[in-house]
């Protein structure tokens, strides 16, 4: 395999890689996002004002409260879950990044000394053929 096809292999997996870790960070924010919703629901629950004192009085309030707790224990263990999975791909992610650094670094050094060699070869060339004439 030439340096120029690991370069362009090491850039796909890093895509691919970020692909990846984009869907989840996409998924952690709106996990986050519905959070701060029921944050906000419990808090406007809590500071409801006299006049929703009926509410109060049958327990409506505190069924809606049980029920924001629920759904926000159930974000919490998702988001714990999306953040787990998030440090494993970070980890694969970064090393993708290497990867592909070292790889495009490799490929660049490669071609600079093609071009030196070639560039040496047609200067000695045109040196000979300065020198000696034309070769037989």
């Amino acid at each position: 395999m030439d340096l120029d096809q690991l370069k362009k292999l090491s850039s796909l997996k890093f895509e691919k890689s970020q692909q990846a870790l984009s869907g989840l960070l996409r998924r952690e924010n709106e996990l986050r996002a519905e959070l701060a919703r029921m944050r906000e629901y419990a808090r406007t629950t809590q500071a409801q004002d006299p006049s929703h004192a009926q509410m109060r009085a049958v327990g409506a309030d505190i069924i809606w409260l049980k029920w924001v707790g629920k759904v926000q224990r159930e974000l919490n263990i998702s988001l714990a879950g999306v953040l787990a999975q998030k440090e494993t791909l970070m980890a694969r992610h970064r090393q993708a990044n290497g990867r592909k650094i070292v790889a495009e670094a490799l490929a660049n050094e490669d071609a600079a000394t093609r071009r030196d060699t070639k560039s040496k070869s047609q200067l000695h060339s045109a040196m000979d053929h300065s020198v000696f004439g034309k070769p037989d």
